[in-house]
């Protein structure tokens, strides 16, 4: 027997995989005996170099039917490390059901040099008979897979078709009972409420206004595994699909169609035709969201890291479209303004950048070599940039969703600039398209490399805020403040020069510099002087500046273009949340404003 010593060690990675979570909590479960057996094999092939990994790749819970799995996701990226030389399963279903995603994953190990060995199949891929093996196999397990999924189908559609629900969670106003439904009546009198307030108000906005400011909450339920479930305000979208459930006048929605249930009606029948009847009075209205050609709300986010979503305003029956931030529950505690930009002239920019960065080689081949590329393939893929972004440039409306799903994973807007992200896995197949028929994405390949490349534009995008950010106020009187004749001096000298500026093009900086009687060094900046924030040009002219600001603090100082930082480096406003917490406490909307004790507690920040 050859001396294991002086072999090449084959290090061993282990995967397991179980479809439901059940007895997964236990000690002895399917993972853990398929890590067993696998590892005393491992253990057996001692005498050729093998040796086991210490990670583990335990997929728990987790289909077979797609490659979208976080220990197939970390033993991918072991594997582009070099970190794997061997992948050991029990058997080869465990790693997929897929024929598709099986070729796919065997065209990586091979390129990689890794050998793929079924336990139970007595088989590897380190030759040509036991890749051909394995191909049978999956064949059948894919066969075995569809069969199943048919079944399930069959088995839903029969039970609705004899009006009866097919598993899952009871809906809103029901709980489970004798293997059908009951009616739970806590819930039932919401439900009634719901339609009544929709059929009055006509809205939809309305009814969860109302349903708001009641407090309307489900009632607690026992689930079949002990535990609770409900207690919990109702929410919008549950509101949403209250109204649109024909479930709660008796009927099972299902394959299109709606069938008669066994179930008692939580409301009537003539409600339910006026409820739909205004639903879809108000559905001809012009398309909005996904039924539009615009194509960034789930990509988008804000460099807040609030999801951006589309909206529509509508102005004399016209849709104007933008996309908006999210109203985050932080951002309101924070006083953060929403981000707002034009649909149309956004997603023109997106365009226009993409086309760019495709016909740009250099940051082209930055972005390829995230994949390892180099040498001439890489040379080869970049010279295909210019196509690629004629492509684009020429897709039709209707197929820009579709292309940028694949293309980028998230677009950041800023105020000063747009980053967008590619999936350098996705640039490359596109960049190999040949433009026949439609591009779209293989999310089955993302597990398999985790590269990105950012494209940073400079870029304004974000339109201005919707009301003035200059609050123009009359001095009070109340402050006694003295001017300081100094700064004030200062202020008036700058505007002389910002006029001298302007008028005086053609003139040098140090012509303009001697007619003001200055230095060029102080004459630009006493320039810089005219970019101060409004409110400080005004608390100057008032005299209610910080004691410490002086005319050399004021001339000598760095300033930024940033009015905040402004206000913060010359010592001037509390941080904006703290300005608006004292706005609302003035008008008598803080809470911790006493009424009634003539007492005023001041709000923490």
């Amino acid at each position: 027997m050859p001396d294991a010593t002086n072999l090449a060690l084959r290090r061993c990675a282990i995967y397991t995989r179980k479809s439901t979570n059940h007895l997964l909590d236990q000690d002895m479960n399917s993972l853990v005996t398929q890590r067993e057996i696998c590892s005393a094999y491992v253990a057996s092939q001692r005498y050729r170099g093998w040796v086991e990994v210490d990670q583990r790749y335990d997929d728990g819970g987790q289909s077979g039917s797609g490659l979208d799995r976080p220990a197939l996701a970390r033993l991918m990226r072991d594997i582009e490390e070099g970190c794997v030389d061997v992948v050991v399963v029990y058997k080869i279903d465990r790693l997929t059901r897929s024929l598709i995603d099986f070729v796919r994953l065997v065209d990586i190990f091979d390129r990689r040099g890794i050998a793929l060995v079924s336990i139970s199949q007595a088989f590897d891929t380190s030759d040509s008979m036991g890749r051909m093996i394995l191909n049978i196999l999956l064949t059948f397990s894919q066969f075995e897979r569809e069969l199943i999924a048919e079944r399930v189908r069959d088995s839903v559609r029969t039970r609705k078709r004899h009006g009866m629900i097919h598993g899952g969670l009871p809906p809103f106003g029901y709980d489970y009972e004798d293997g059908g439904l009951r009616i739970v009546e806590e819930e039932a009198e919401i439900v009634r409420f719901i339609f009544a307030e929709f059929l009055r108000t006509r809205r939809y906005t309305s009814v969860m206004t109302a349903v708001r400011k009641a407090g309307l909450r489900s009632s607690i339920k026992q689930t079949r595994q002990g535990g609770t479930r409900g207690g919990t305000l109702i929410n919008g979208g549950t509101v949403h699909g209250i109204l649109r459930n024909p479930i709660y006048v008796g009927e099972i929605r299902g394959h299109g169609r709606t069938w008669p249930g066994r179930h008692r009606p939580i409301i009537s029948a003539e409600t339910w035709e006026a409820a739909r009847a205004l639903s879809a009075e108000r559905a001809k209205r012009p398309p909005h969201g996904k039924e539009t050609a615009h194509f960034l709300a789930g990509l988008l986010w804000d460099d807040l890291g609030r999801h951006m979503l589309l909206d529509v305003d509508w102005h004399r029956g016209k849709p104007y479209y933008c996309y908006a931030s999210s109203n985050a529950t932080w951002s309101q505690r924070e006083y953060r303004r929403a981000y707002r930009s034009n649909a149309d002239r956004l997603e023109q920019l997106v365009i226009a950048s993409v086309s760019g960065f495709l016909c740009d080689r250099r940051r082209l081949r930055q972005a390829l070599k995230t994949l390892g590329l180099y040498g001439q393939e890489l040379d080869l893929l970049a010279t295909k940039g210019a196509r690629a972004a004629a492509h684009i440039e020429c897709s039709p409306a209707s197929k820009m969703e579709s292309l940028f799903a694949a293309l980028t994973d998230r677009i950041e807007i800023g105020e000063e600039h747009l980053t967008i992200g590619f999936r350098s896995i996705e640039l490359q197949r596109f960049l190999e398209w040949d433009g026949n028929g439609s591009f779209h994405a293989r999310p089955g390949d993302w597990p398999c490399s985790s590269a990105r490349y950012e494209l940073e534009i400079a870029a304004c995008a974000i339109s201005a805020e919707r009301w003035p950010v200059i609050n123009v106020t009359p001095r009070d009187p109340a402050l006694q403040a003295l001017p300081d004749r100094r700064l004030n001096a200062l202020l008036r000298k700058a505007r002389d020069a910002q006029r001298m500026l302007e008028s005086g093009r053609d003139e040098t900086l140090d012509q303009l510099a001697r007619q003001l009687g200055c230095r060029p060094g102080h004459f630009s900046r006493l320039v810089r002087l005219n970019y101060l924030a409004p409110d400080i040009v005004a608390a100057i002219i008032d005299g209610t500046q910080p004691a410490s600001l002086d005319s050399t603090t004021l001339l000598k100082a760095n300033l930024p273009l940033d009015w905040g930082l402004q206000r913060r480096l010359l010592g001037f406003a509390a941080p904006r949340r703290e300005l608006a917490q004292r706005m609302l406490f003035d008008r008598g909307m803080w809470p911790g404003r006493a009424e009634n004790s003539g007492q005023i507690e001041t709000p923490s920040t």
